[in-house]
């Protein structure tokens, strides 16, 4: 939200261009891109940031209702119109001239455009114009093409622009260039680290001309996925197969919730083959389960099928994952026949619980995750104790034939991972006690 402005009181309108000769069939802008359509992205950019009057400036005959699939749509009203003056007409036929939103983000529904540049927009008081800094990222670099990003205006202060004929995203921002309450800022302002990602992604605007264009997007859509601060096993390995999956589901009807069903059903059954102590075979479901349960929250992601009952996720996370490591423990167990390793089991389950919650408990009070917190802790979590590096421990005593003993080697590096999260994260907790 902005600084001083309500967001009921604004609006969102995008304005789409003509289509290019190359795409006969159908506007380009509806044409699905990893299942969601341009003119979609851009929409659910302005719901994301809570606009939920929008207009679609269009001379297409096509009836984008059909076209676009939302599941807040009872929400959200969505107008199409043929020339800007009919925003002014709709609340006059509305009788709510009197209530007429002031302020309009405007952005152009030709271009696939990074959301922060719309929550940037918010964060200013006055009439504001992002335009393309160095670092942003763009895959048409023609001089010819405009530099602007978006913007967010007073229809109030500027309500001659309702009276002139605006063809393209290009004339309208060309009607404000000689007003002097108009601010240009570059995108460089932007800060590139996603809270949310755990790293730095540069902005982007991505344009299109033909279809090359739409294949090199999916690539490029699905690589920004990827989230950063990850342990070795997932970067280095789990990183590219997850990539793979999710450019093949990419375009097809398998959401995110399928992938999940699918990574539970198969952790419960690399626990059943582990207690049968079928470990060849467990171990090779268990790590397509690791890459799997990275492929839901990137096709989340690329899909814009992110939610917060997404979250929860995490939780079945914790139940499958701890059932292996009892099936691991008690399938050592038959073999040693020692109640020691009931002991081992019991204190591993109990130090994994501990490292994850004090990870939640820390997110929870610091806004941060522990793993962001320093780069002691950034590079700490490459080694730390989760499933992917419990994996490894496996693999190893699986080649030395001693399967039996990799509960112990477990069990230690989830007693080092608690010791080390806990002394980390009473540290910062403490820094903050002392300010």
């Amino acid at each position: 939200m902005g600084k001083n402005q309500n967001i009921d009181n604004i609006i969102g309108i995008i304005i789409l261009p003509e289509n290019p000769i190359l795409f006969k069939n159908q506007p380009f802008y509806t044409k699905k891109l990893c299942g969601v359509s341009i003119l979609e992205r851009n929409l659910n950019i302005l719901i994301k940031n809570g606009i939920r009057d929008i207009f679609i400036l269009s001379k297409s005959s096509v009836d984008f209702n059909n076209e676009m699939n939302f599941d807040s749509k009872k929400f959200v009203r969505i107008i199409k119109i043929s020339n800007l003056n009919h925003v002014k007409e709709h609340f006059n036929r509305k009788k709510e001239i009197n209530y007429m939103s002031n302020i309009a983000v405007i952005l152009d529904g030709g271009v696939l455009i990074d959301e922060r540049i719309v929550s940037s927009l918010l964060n200013y008081g006055e009439d504001i114009i992002f335009i393309k800094g160095n670092s942003i990222h763009s895959n048409h670099t023609d001089k010819n093409q405009s530099n602007i990003l978006g913007g967010k205006i007073n229809l109030r202060s500027n309500e001659y622009i309702f009276e002139k004929k605006i063809g393209s995203f290009h004339d309208f921002f060309k009607s404000l260039k000689s007003s002097n309450k108009t601010i240009f800022h570059s995108s460089d302002e932007i800060s590139t680290y996603k809270p949310d990602m755990r790293r730095d992604i540069h902005l982007y605007i991505y344009s299109f001309r033909n279809y090359r264009d739409f294949k090199s997007a999916k690539k490029f859509l699905v690589k920004r996925t990827q989230k950063g601060t990850l342990d070795l096993i997932a970067w280095y390995f789990n990183r590219h197969f997850e990539n793979i999956f999710v450019y093949l589901f990419a375009d097809t009807s398998i959401t995110a919730n399928h992938i999940t069903i699918l990574v539970n059903i198969l952790g419960y059954f690399v626990l059943f083959l582990f207690l049968i102590q079928y470990w060849w075979i467990g171990l090779f479901l268990l790590i397509l389960v690791n890459i799997l349960d990275g492929v839901d929250g990137k096709l989340a992601r690329l899909k814009n099928q992110e939610s917060t009952v997404g979250h929860i996720e995490h939780s079945f996370d914790q139940l499958y994952e701890q059932a292996i490591y009892v099936g691991i423990g008690l399938a050592s167990y038959f073999i040693i026949d020692q109640f020691f390793v009931i002991i081992a089991l019991i204190i591993m389950l109990l130090s994994d619980s501990f490292n994850r919650h004090c990870s939640m408990q820390y997110k929870e009070v610091m806004k941060i995750t522990l793993a962001d917190s320093s780069k002691f802790d950034q590079s700490f979590r490459k080694f730390d104790g989760r499933r992917n590096i419990y994996t490894l421990h496996i693999l190893i005593f699986g080649i030395f034939g001693q399967f039996k003993f990799v509960i112990f080697s477990i069990c230690i590096h989830a007693i080092i991972t608690s010791i080390i999260y806990s002394i980390q994260a009473i540290k910062h907790m403490k820094k903050v006690d002392n300010l």
